[in-house]
């Protein structure tokens, strides 16, 4: 089998081993998947691309501990959730800056809206006013696709909790933007 076909979990194994090189396998199959969740908690490619370093640093230094209790990417968008809080801490902002970027991958769904920038900037607003928590599933169960259970290992909670939180954010959401539209009028 070609080290390229292999699971993340041989990868894993492979690099406790002492395989260096499916390590970088490993990076190359999750950089992106970790570049955009680290752009859209942060907004700012130079704070980003410290923090995908970091988290993949981490991951060097971490895997050779993994004990496979979740899944290797489950728990690699884990570290990288806390490098984001860290470094949101460090420079006290949002998660979510101000604007998302022309060269954003990760969009929400408005390809039948006639005005996609109005829509965004209603979503990301919308976004903004979430508690954490609540932002962090969306971005996590929502634009990244993940299962409860994954969203719930990457966020250190149960899968109940993870489905308070969604159903919670989606309700406001759902009034945020009832308000929106009616501000608008």
């Amino acid at each position: 089998m070609n080290m390229h076909e292999r699971s993340d979990e041989q990868l894993v194994r492979a690099f406790q081993a002492g395989d260096e090189s499916a390590f970088s396998i490993f990076v190359a199959r999750h950089q992106d998947r970790v570049y955009r969740l680290a752009m859209l908690w942060l907004k700012d490619q130079s704070r980003a691309d410290d923090v995908l370093q970091e988290t993949f640093l981490r991951s060097y230094t971490g895997l050779g501990q993994f004990r496979f209790r979740a899944q290797p990417h489950t728990w690699l968008l884990r570290v990288l959730r806390n490098v984001c809080r860290e470094e949101n801490r460090r420079h006290a902002t949002h998660p979510l800056a101000e604007d998302f970027g022309s060269d954003q991958s990760i969009e929400p769904d408005f390809a039948a809206a006639q005005d996609r920038p109005r829509q965004l900037a209603k979503l990301h607003d919308a976004l903004k006013r979430l508690p954490e928590r609540q932002r962090d599933v969306v971005m996590l169960r929502i634009f990244e696709e993940l299962s409860i259970a994954e969203t719930a290992k990457i966020m250190g909670c149960r899968s109940g909790t993870v489905k308070a939180h969604l159903n919670k954010a989606v309700n406001g959401l759902r009034n945020m933007f009832t308000q929106m539209d009616g501000d608008v009028t």
